[in-house]
């Protein structure tokens, strides 16, 4: 159906079900700009942050790191 199809149809509606109609599209219409604008939550903020950039280091080599981080630290 055209846009002029359609306009065609709705001037052919009576009063209240044009209202009717008109109120239909404001709900969905609101529904989609409240979808739209919704922040993020904390989690949707931070999804991703923690993630490596590459190949996860193994835990002999989170202690290497974290073993020359503290000799470094108080030497």
């Amino acid at each position: 159906m055209t846009h002029q199809q359609l306009l065609s149809e709705i001037e052919r509606l009576s009063l209240a079900e044009r209202v009717e109609l008109l109120e239909a599209i404001t709900r969905s219409v609101r529904e989609e700009l409240r979808l739209r604008t919704r922040t993020p939550g904390a989690v949707g903020r931070l999804r991703g942050i923690a993630r490596p950039d590459g190949v996860a280091p193994s835990d002999e080599e989170l202690k290497e790191d974290y073993v020359n981080y503290l000799a470094g630290k108080y030497s």
